[in-house]
């Protein structure tokens, strides 16, 4: 039994990875994955031409890039991507947490980070915010290493760490400033002699971020619309507040809200643990104060994913020096949102019919075929250009310049967009109806009179 429990953040670890890599193995894309898959597409310069005219940091393409470069390009490599970091997450976890403070917090925390609201999502997605949790929950760990020991070694590995988060992701290094400022008062409260350590820690890690600031700037010079998600800055902050907590099952979501109240009320008194619970408040608290200064929407609720790590890190430093029955019951709560947040995943991640799609269009394509199509935000364009880089989309002013067949992919919703000009000079032929991912769309050729 002692083995067992020595052994057991372990295994645990070895069990989170094989839930993160048992999600991979599909071909289902979403727009935002598509257009990183698109972005990485190419060579080295044209992956970081594009990536400079993005409006987050480059680090995720440049991995993304290379592991499509050594292994191929394809939807399991780039998920294998996403997921690479998570793993790394939590056997980092692994190694340094039950040093720090026991195993237990170790295990609460890679069971939390295998199971917890939006970490499987957000850690198969095609996109840099699983480098980002990664890399911020890592400093994190380093920052209460640093805490309980005062070396210079923790700083300078935080500062890296921090540094790193930053090159993934806005919010990672946003998120990471709150952790930096706790340690800071800390330090001049109670450790004034090893303050120096701190200041050279934080020095390090501004000279680290020296090139990403710079390449900041120019990104915002290149993009036409940086972080421009909606026009309403007030809206939606308890939505985001609540956000953390959001499972496909409403009961159960308000259970681990109530649970996490309970538990900053009656556990344990750890400051570092309630200091890195409350990083995820504050990082919403100023992205709304600052859109209500300036008038201007630049948050989602995903940018928040690099606090989670920190939250639930502080959270399962809490637990532990609970009665052992009430350690049970949030392992058993944990264990409820992991299954349910599973099952949500894996429904969406292999949801069936593209290899019916990917099956039709790779028999019935030809090289001078144009498509058209009605939608507002581009995404069933965006993934075909993943997905079939070779079918060209046509306004449909234009559809007279498509050399061969034409195809028109009608959304739901936008059935009478079509011109009644087209309609009276083409056949409409059906073809089938096609689905993959969160998408669907009827097909049909449009036939010459």
């Amino acid at each position: 039994m002692k083995a067992l429990k020595k052994h057991l953040p372990l295994l645990m670890a070895f069990g989170g990875s094989l839930i993160y890599i048992s999600l991979i193995f599909n071909n289902n894309l979403w727009m935002d994955e598509a257009f990183s898959a698109v972005l990485v597409r190419g060579s080295f310069s044209e992956m970081l031409d594009r990536s400079l005219s993005d409006t987050l940091p480059p680090l995720y393409n440049i991995l993304a890039w290379g592991m499509t470069q050594v292994f191929g390009y394809n939807t399991l490599v780039l998920k294998l991507t996403s997921v690479l970091p998570m793993i790394a997450l939590l056997f980092f976890a692994f190694s340094k947490l039950p040093k720090l403070y026991g195993a237990k917090t170790a295990c609460f925390f890679i069971l939390c980070t295998s199971a917890m609201p939006h970490f499987l999502h957000y850690g198969v997605e095609i996109r840099m915010y699983s480098l980002c949790l990664a890399f911020t929950s890592m400093a994190g760990i380093c920052a209460l290493d640093f805490y309980k020991k005062q070396e210079l070694k923790s700083g300078i590995f935080l500062a890296l760490f921090s540094a790193l988060s930053a090159y993934s992701h806005h919010y990672g290094i946003l998120a990471l400033a709150f952790v930096w400022i706790y340690l800071f008062i800390y330090f001049f409260l109670k450790k004034r002699p090893d303050l120096k350590k701190w200041g050279i820690s934080a020095l390090l890690t501004a000279l680290l971020c020296l090139p990403y600031v710079m390449i900041t700037i120019l990104q915002i010079k290149n993009s036409t619309s940086y972080f421009s998600t909606g026009t309403d800055p007030a809206g939606g902050f308890f939505a985001a507040l609540r956000y953390p907590f959001v499972t496909e099952f409403t009961p159960l979501s308000a259970l681990l809200l109530l649970s996490v109240i309970l538990l900053c009320i009656f556990g344990n008194r750890l400051k570092e643990g309630y200091a890195l619970m409350s990083v995820y408040v504050l990082v919403l608290l100023l992205s709304y104060g600052l859109m209500m200064i300036t008038g201007k929407v630049f948050f989602s609720g995903r940018y928040l994913l690099p606090a989670f790590g920190l939250f639930w890190l502080g959270f399962s430093i809490l637990i532990p020096k609970t009665k052992k029955a009430f350690c049970l019951i949030y392992a058993l709560l944990i264990l409820a949102v992991g299954s349910v947040c599973y099952a949500r995943q894996f429904k969406e991640e292999y949801k069936p019919g593209i290899s019916q799609m990917l099956a039709f269009f790779d028999e019935n394509l030809s090289p001078d075929d144009g498509y058209i199509i009605f939608e507002d935000n581009y995404e069933i364009e965006w993934c075909m250009r993943y997905y079939e880089p070779d079918l060209k989309k046509y306004p449909p002013e234009n559809i007279e310049s498509i050399r061969g067949r034409i195809w028109y992919f009608c959304v739901p919703g936008y059935e009478n967009m079509l011109d009644e000009s087209i309609r009276d000079d083409y056949n409409i032929v059906y073809k089938d109806s096609m689905s993959f991912d969160r998408y669907s769309f009827d097909l049909y050729e449009l036939v010459v009179r």
